[in-house]
């Protein structure tokens, strides 16, 4: 047995499929994630971590080497962990931390399923945190906010692999079909009481400001501000990350098409709140694999 030189648990080096080679040594790791952050510093897992140098992630408690992420207020285990207590450690507890960092891992599940590039669900989820501190979301709609969007796509759960996976144009009884994951993740989130409003969102997602969505046909402010501000992160997700149809489009091409849709596809209002945050969504859509 060896240990991940990232996070310290032990792994069978006979077995682990996940390994790098740094300055002659291999290093074996648990899985893909912790992989990818060796690569990305391998100076900074190679030279550290003696035994005994083991701290908490300040955000989901998980045992770590220090220095991995940190800022004033502590040290993070991934960037996920220190992005969730920039936006949301002033609202949570942190035993929701750990809760949000669970459902983080299930929703990973998800996007792996239907063969999103990188993170999706993680991705727009930024994009919303982004939006609404520029909107001005404090408190527990921040947590809210943060939820839905993480959780948007639960319904495609109760979709048919072969219409969730199809590299082709849906037809449209498939297209029907799709229309119904915001209402199947609806009903699964719908009853508990912390996800209570997050199921709003989720609902709500692909209704547009003019009516013209689904799956109810609402319209202006009968959709819930969270899945208007949701809405056009997920668009600018959907443009920006190269599909086998289509090429991604640039930041400035998504930026036009979401300006000439205001007013229809999406609330002016947060089309307005977009164009001032347009630098640090800018920063955002340059990562498309965590």
């Amino acid at each position: 047995m060896t240990r991940d030189p990232v996070c310290n648990m032990e792994v069978d080096e006979f077995s682990a499929r996940n390994r790098s080679v740094y300055r002659g040594r291999t290093y074996h790791f648990c899985s893909s994630g912790c992989k990818e952050r060796f690569d990305r510093n391998p100076e900074m897992f190679a030279e550290s971590g003696m035994e005994g140098d083991m701290v908490q992630c300040l955000s989901c408690q998980t045992e770590i080497k220090k220095g991995i992420y940190r800022d004033d207020k502590g040290p993070y285990c991934c960037e996920k962990c220190y992005f969730r207590n920039k936006f949301l450690g002033e609202v949570i507890d942190r035993i929701e931390a750990v809760y949000l960092a669970t459902i983080e891992a299930f929703v990973e599940a998800i996007d792996a399923k239907e063969h999103e590039v990188g993170n999706h669900s993680y991705r727009v989820t930024q994009f919303a945190m982004v939006l609404a501190r520029e909107i001005g979301l404090k408190g527990r709609d921040l947590v809210d906010l943060y939820c839905g969007a993480i959780l948007h796509d639960i319904g495609k759960i109760g979709i048919p692999d072969h219409i969730l996976q199809k590299q082709g144009k849906l037809t449209a009884e498939e297209q029907g079909i799709m229309q119904k994951h915001p209402e199947i993740g609806f009903g699964i989130v719908n009853h508990i009481g912390y996800l209570k409003k997050a199921a709003e969102i989720i609902h709500s997602h692909h209704e547009h400001f003019d009516g013209s969505g689904y799956p109810r046909g609402l319209k202006g402010d009968e959709i819930v501000l969270g899945a208007r501000i949701f809405a056009i992160c997920d668009t600018l997700d959907a443009l920006t990350v190269e599909r086998p149809y289509r090429r991604a489009l640039s930041f400035e091409e998504a930026k036009s098409y979401i300006f000439q849709t205001a007013g229809k596809q999406f609330d002016p209002f947060v089309v307005d709140a977009f164009i001032r945050a347009e630098e640090d969504l800018k920063f955002f859509t340059s990562k498309i694999v965590f």
